[in-house]
């Protein structure tokens, strides 16, 4: 029979797919599931591989600076990289080009993503390129390593943990919503920035890894309202979520307001590539935000005698904050 997308979803749709898989081989320690695969490859440290792509009128439009687009195309796959506690090596990338693009728009783009490589220590080794009928589509595969001992994933959350977010959450989505505007003033030129250069998190992941006080790990892309809910589905453990204090910057709080609006878009936003991770009772993690660089917030906890999934309050009260995070096939 059948199936719409839009009834399937994105990570219904992704279930699907890999359901019939072959079992994988006896390198594979980590497979689907995770922000990276994570390949024992016989050397001391494990092998991490991501991929991330970007198409247009999707993921960005043909007016944005296409040194900003290299950038974000590295930056999201560093994330995730970021988000196991690894250290990227190698990356390749793929085009589908269309036809009467300039080439110094794809100069561009190289331009972009060469100024973040360089600073990560990341090889640009190969890739494809092919043309395309429709928008530029661009993917990029990047490779990591990971000492086994310290490799952080998304399911050793124990009930009892605390629940951390890095920076703060909803700018990248309120910098979307801008992106059709000229900039009104410094408020609303950082969310833009936030949304088309995000910041990789990759000291933090490693000195987070280091800490053995850290149990669980994930990225903040598509939404902490839906990464949350997958960090908990992974670990088999709910979370109780404390929405007054997740943290929200200035600029978002000046554009939108205290209210439910910048609370809607830190929970559902997206694309803020932060990290959510969670730690021991009582974790000492100010030394890591001092070393780092990077303030860190507590938002809750792994719940204790609760089915899994979050549970959100405010205040101290029950807090619906409705269908959140972003799915490409439903449109939401």
């Amino acid at each position: 029979m059948a199936e719409d997308l839009r009834e399937l979803g994105e990570f219904g749709l992704i279930e699907r797919l890999t359901a019939a898989a072959p079992p994988a081989g006896t390198g594979v320690q980590i497979g689907v599931g995770d922000d990276c695969a994570v390949i024992d490859d016989g050397n001391a440290q494990r092998l991490l591989i991501t991929t991330d792509l970007m198409a247009e009128d999707v993921h960005f439009l043909r007016s944005t600076d296409p040194r900003l687009l290299g950038h974000k195309l590295l930056a999201v796959n560093l994330s995730d990289i970021a988000a196991m506690g690894g250290e990227p090596r190698q990356a390749v990338v793929s085009l589908a080009i269309p036809e009467g693009l300039d080439a110094s728009y794809l100069d561009g783009i190289y331009a972009g993503l060469y100024e973040l490589a360089e600073p990560h220590a990341v090889d640009v080794v190969g890739g494809d390129t092919t043309g395309s009928r429709s928008g530029l589509v661009l993917s990029l595969t990047l490779t990591g390593r990971a000492a086994p001992e310290q490799l952080l994933t998304r399911s050793g959350a124990a009930a009892g943990d605390e629940i951390w977010v890095s920076g703060t959450l909803g700018d990248a989505a309120a910098g979307l919503a801008g992106l059709g505007d000229e900039p009104a003033g410094a408020d609303e030129e950082f969310l833009r920035q936030r949304q088309l250069a995000p910041t990789p998190r990759i000291a933090l992941g490693r000195a987070l890894a280091a800490s053995s006080e850290v149990t669980a790990a994930l990225d903040v892309s598509d939404g902490l309202a839906s990464d949350l809910g997958h960090l908990c589905a992974r670990s088999g453990v709910g979370a109780v979520v404390d929405v007054d204090r997740l943290p929200l910057s200035g600029p978002l709080t000046r554009t939108m307001g205290h209210g439910g609006g910048a609370v809607t878009l830190a929970l559902g936003g997206g694309e803020d590539y932060e990290l959510c991770f969670t730690a021991r009772a009582g974790a000492g993690l100010a030394a890591v935000a001092e070393a780092t660089g990077v303030p860190l917030t507590r938002i809750g906890e792994i719940s204790v005698g609760r089915p899994m999934g979050v549970s959100w309050q405010w205040e101290g009260r029950a807090y619906d904050p409705g269908r959140l995070g972003w799915d490409h096939f439903r449109g939401e």
